[in-house]
């Protein structure tokens, strides 16, 4: 292919990425912060935090997979050059993505404490009245979740990342001052960490959603496209969004049962397993950045017809994604005991060695 039958340019594809690549790390860098205050609190904090944060990875990965669905049926419109059918299918995420938040909100509402004691099995007392409460004021926030989710996709569908990235600095910053105010001068401990969260996520919600629904907003969303559900447009956005919902939440309820194996160690090990998770993500940035990215580029090579540019983009943005996490991971491997001080854990031998589980 020529450069200049391309659907993507290099500086295209990095004017995508790099606002991607800052959310990302930003939501890493958050829940970073939240584990080191949180620590200050306790290990029955930190471990309480750890094993909900786990649940919550779970069901982030379910409106994630739903958001892609959205997003793929908007770019693959757009790609065709059917702005009207996009902003219907923006509508009929937004729709989808509050009936699914509610309903998951209510289920974990009502049945916390039989999931908790699933999962984990006989935690001890102390983390376990952690984890109840941390459960219950995040799962409030699951609708803010689903719907920001749905309007990060729709504003990525048609390839202005950076709006989707202004909002997250907007929401990180309310989480990490609301989690420092809270801990250290309210001293509201666990629900310290958990009412920013919550809070965060609605200011999140309430941005987004208004900017999708602004004129210049080539998939806009409008209050006919949302007030009724679409049968042929939900099924085509469920089409896609089961199977990676179902493909997503069992790699996550592997690392759910892992950790439920490592709580029987005790405190100090879901603590330490805690942190390694916190390093863990920050290996796996750019690699989210560019899932992300990927949805959009081959989305419009799709819905253009252009089935060999959908595939050699996959190929260049695959290649750009080991080069990054290779050098990242590197990294981290290198500046590894200096991250883990930062952490306030007990000198316990078996602390640093379940870093590694």
């Amino acid at each position: 292919m020529q450069t200049q039958q391309k659907l993507f340019t290099n500086r295209m594809l990095l004017t995508l990425l790099w606002p991607l690549v800052v959310e990302q790390a930003l939501n890493v860098l958050v829940g970073m912060s939240d584990t080191v205050m949180v620590s200050s609190v306790g290990e029955a904090a930190i471990s309480g935090v750890s094993l909900v944060d786990m649940i919550n990875y779970l069901i982030l990965n379910i409106f994630a997979a739903l958001a892609t669905g959205g997003a793929v049926i908007t770019s693959q419109f757009l790609g065709a050059k059917k702005p009207g059918e996009a902003s219907r299918s923006a509508g009929q995420l937004v729709t989808l993505s509050s009936i699914l938040g509610t309903a998951v909100m209510a289920l974990c509402l009502l049945l916390r404490g039989p999931m908790l004691r699933l999962f984990f099995g006989s935690i001890a007392d102390d983390v376990f009245q952690a984890a109840m409460i941390y459960f219950t004021i995040t799962a409030i926030s699951y609708p803010f979740l689903a719907l920001y989710n749905a309007g990060a996709a729709i504003f990525r569908s048609v390839g202005n990342s950076e709006v989707s990235m202004r909002v997250s600095v907007i929401m990180n910053i309310t989480n990490i001052v609301g989690n420092a105010f809270c801990i250290f001068v309210l001293r509201m401990g666990v629900a310290g960490v958990a009412v920013p969260t919550l809070v965060s996520r609605v200011l999140g919600a309430v941005i987004i959603l208004k900017l999708t629904t602004r004129h210049d907003n080539v998939a806009r969303v409008t209050w006919d496209g949302v007030k009724h559900l679409q049968p042929q447009m939900a099924k085509n956005i469920l089409y896609i969004g089961i199977p990676s919902a179902l493909e997503n939440s069992l790699f996550q309820l592997g690392r759910v049962l892992v950790v439920s194996m490592i709580s029987l160690f005790g405190t100090v090990h879901i603590s330490a397993n805690a942190v390694a998770n916190n390093l863990d993500g920050m290996g796996c940035i750019v690699g989210q950045a560019i899932g992300l990215a990927m949805i959009t580029v081959v989305g419009r090579c799709v819905g253009a017809q252009q089935l060999d540019q959908a595939s050699y983009f996959t190929k260049k943005l695959l290649l750009w994604d080991y080069i990054a996490q290779g050098a990242t991971n590197a990294l981290i491997l290198i500046f590894l005991n200096p991250l883990l001080s930062v952490y306030t854990l007990s000198d316990e031998p078996a602390t640093w060695p379940g870093c590694w589980l």
